[in-house]
């Protein structure tokens, strides 16, 4: 046992779980926390410029690395600044460990500087009640001595079953107090997290699957999370089967491979819906959740449809059946249960249809043909500039997509060639996520090309976070699609209120290559399309974070999605069974 504050022991306990960087800002309420770390040899603690971006940060860096990510920050106001980007890695299951300093423990109520309560509100220190809706936990520490036992908890349900965000808020006063520690070892309380489904399902799993016409295998992010990758490309070869994907889950097989197909839902790719629409019979769900958004809510034929059996494989029990009914159900890890079903299906005769389905495959992945707009003209179409990018960016880069209208262009249309290798936030869709995600993501793999793709108005939420990547020594990309509108929205009121555009027009062109040179970053502005190669070859190569402002037409040619976006205000969308014409949304 060692004396020493709570804030150390802190520091100490999450050596102990591996933590190389804890991104964060500070303040008063976790100014001790940020001391310990100082005599840390393991940790650095990295300062963005406001703790919406620490949160983010983290989450590239968990997404990219498989680790933990770690953000801390002051209390009150610096602690609710992240609950956004908290909110965000809750909705994609993304393992964070959130650290919040707390008012001083025994004038709880007196309402001290930053105290999250008024006299009137039912609960003193209220921070816990509002993170609660997405952390899988949080823990406000009131005995000093629990501090290494909740560390090593927290860490564990944050990474375990399904991973999500977990909270601790931690007491100013509790921070500088000492105590007689002993900080335990996490590995004598380890446990496996590759649960196994019940072997005789999985045997019957194998059977359905050899017996059908036509599977499919749709994959989610739970597939990445597992670390399925091998497995989810072993049995697509085995059954011949194509492979569709959520736009989390892109790249997981390469989208170069016959057997992928696509991404499905409202951005969903013509082959993928086609695929399910007109031809699968049987679809093995793996670790995907069937959103509103992937299933373009829910509506029959975009691109889910009455004829489709189900089998659904997931480590959430709540996730199974709960939009579509299922055939059979296999709670557990994924990777684990793939492997079983791969095994299984080895030891049988090669699948009756395996030939046929191949060529289906091929037959409908000729049969629709990506057009690309190929008129000289500035501002440039955003399909062509999507087209370039994939030309001249590394096979193995890592993209970032934010939200906002680029991100129609590059969901389906942009190819990602390996799992881990994209970065979104389609759970939650945060603006701004891509571009501080990023900076996560190239410390956590920073031997690749690190890039993001995002908008005027998402990249002006958290621009200053350049000269953060300038401060690391982080050489990103981002790319900014300048058009003066919030495009995706301003679309979506053209066509619902006839015309009446309202609030997603800027009247100011923002100069993002200028912005960029005044936080010390390089800054490439490109107006026309035969400047792209030089822009990015420039980015790549300048060894600094650089920022290429693209002048984007604000008005442009829409991409071929197979699905679309509701709108109640236009109706509900319309059905689309079995027998439809091919890409006829």
């Amino acid at each position: 046992m060692l004396k020493m504050r709570g804030a150390e022991a802190m520091v100490k306990a999450l050596e102990k779980e591996g933590v190389k960087y804890v991104f964060g800002h500070p303040g008063h309420g976790n100014m001790n926390i940020l001391d310990a770390i100082y005599d840390s040899e393991q940790i650095t603690f990295k300062l963005v410029r406001h703790e919406l971006a620490a949160a983010h940060v983290a989450d590239g860096y968990a997404r990219i690395s498989g680790e933990l990510g770690v953000c801390c920050s002051s209390v009150g106001p610096g602690a609710t600044n992240m609950i956004t980007g908290i909110a965000s890695a809750f909705f994609t299951s993304t393992p964070l460990l959130v650290i919040s300093g707390g008012i001083i423990s025994k004038w709880t109520g007196r309402g001290q500087l930053q105290e999250t309560s008024r006299s009137e509100t039912p609960t003193d220190q209220c921070y816990i009640q509002a993170i609660q809706p997405f952390v899988k936990k949080v823990w406000h520490i009131h005995n000093i001595e629990r501090i290494p036992e909740i560390i090593r908890k927290a860490c564990t349900i944050a990474r375990s079953g399904r991973p999500g965000p977990v909270a601790i808020e931690i007491p100013w006063d509790m921070q500088a107090e000492s105590y007689d520690f002993e900080i335990p070892e996490p590995s004598n309380y380890s446990y496996s997290n590759r649960i196994r489904a019940d072997l005789e399902m999985t045997r019957k799993t194998a059977d359905a699957l050899l017996d059908a016409k036509h599977p499919l295998i749709m994959t989610g992010y739970g597939a990445v999370l597992s670390e399925a990758e091998k497995e989810v490309e072993e049995l697509a070869n085995l059954l011949g089967a194509p492979v569709a994907t959520s736009f989390s889950a892109k790249g997981i097989l390469p989208e170069d491979h016959l057997l992928s197909v696509g991404i499905t839902g409202w951005l969903g790719h013509p082959v993928a819906h086609e695929m399910i629409r007109q031809h699968a019979d049987l679809i093995l769900v793996v670790g995907f959740r069937f959103s509103d958004q992937s299933t373009s809510w829910w509506t029959e034929g975009l691109p889910f449809v009455t004829e489709n059996r189900f089998i659904q494989i997931d480590i959430d029990s709540q996730e199974i059946g709960k939009i579509y009914p299922v055939e059979i159900g296999l709670l557990g890890d994924v990777k684990s249960i793939l492997s079983e079903i791969i095994s299984i299906l080895k030891s049988r005769p090669v699948r009756e249809n395996k030939q046929e389905s191949l060529k289906l495959v091929e037959k409908v992945k000729e049969g629709f043909v990506l057009v690309i707009p190929d008129e000289p003209k500035s501002p440039m179409e955003p399909m062509k500039v999507a087209d370039e990018l994939r030309k001249l960016l590394p096979r193995d880069s890592i993209l970032a997509i934010d939200t906002g209208n680029h991100a129609h262009y590059f969901a389906s249309f942009y190819p990602i060639y390996g799992s881990r290798r994209v970065l979104n936030s389609f759970g939650w869709t945060p603006m701004g996520f891509a571009p501080t995600a990023i900076i996560g993501a190239k410390l956590a793999n920073p031997d690749r090309d690190c890039v993001c793709v995002t908008g005027d108005g998402g990249f002006s939420m958290v621009c200053q976070e350049v000269i953060t990547a300038v401060e690391w020594e982080t050489p990103i990309v981002w790319i900014v699609f300048n058009d003066m509108n919030l495009t995706a929205i301003r679309e979506g009121q053209k066509a619902a209120y006839n015309g009446r555009i309202i609030g997603t027009e800027f009247t100011q062109r923002a100069s993002f290559a200028t912005l960029a040179e005044a936080f010390q970053a390089e800054g490439v502005q490109v107006n026309h399309y035969h400047e792209i190669e030089g822009a990015v070859d420039h980015a790549l190569k300048c060894g600094k974070p650089c920022v290429i402002d693209m002048m984007i037409e604000p008005d442009p040619v829409p991409p071929p999605l197979a699905g679309a976006w509701c709108e109640p205000v236009r109706g509900w969308l319309k059905p689309l069974p079995r027998g439809s014409k091919e890409f006829d949304v």
